[in-house]
């Protein structure tokens, strides 16, 4: 059973309301707006102010009004993160590169020589470098001619 764990907060849902609302009067007063200016900017009626700024309840559309016209939506919007894929969406979408090994490609090198690809084949049983192949092939080298 999945238990869900809320975050501890001293605050009361109806203190953050008050709280909220003797903020926005603030606000509104020191911008030198009467509750009847901000009713108007915002498109709401003069008492949703007043409920908002005596900490009632009110609609959300409507506080989403009044924080536009006071400026203040994009930070009432910011409270919860923007919604991005998972990486697991990311692998559906075909947009997240498989992860791979580091690896050189090609050649490998060995000392100053470079070496090819198979030398793995050739060099499973020892050092083939000191002339002790045991039957094996010897490794081929590039610029071994030279």
């Amino acid at each position: 059973m999945e238990m869900l764990h809320a975050r501890y907060s001293a605050q009361t849902d109806e203190s953050a309301l008050a709280l909220l609302g003797r903020r926005l009067a603030a606000f509104r007063v020191r911008n030198n707006w009467t509750q009847a200016d901000l009713a108007k900017k915002a498109g709401v009626g003069k008492g949703t102010v007043e409920r908002i700024e005596r900490g009632e309840s009110v609609q959300v559309l409507n506080l989403v009004k009044v924080l536009r016209a006071c400026g203040n939506l994009d930070v009432f919007l910011s409270i919860f993160p923007a919604e991005t894929p998972s990486p697991m969406q990311f692998l559906y979408m075909g947009k997240m590169k498989t992860r791979r090994r580091a690896r050189t490609l090609g050649k490998k090198f060995r000392g100053d020589k470079v070496v090819a690809d198979n030398f793995a084949e050739y060099a499973a049983l020892g050092d083939v470098s000191d002339g002790d192949t045991h039957g094996r092939k010897a490794a081929w080298v590039w610029d071994e001619d030279k």
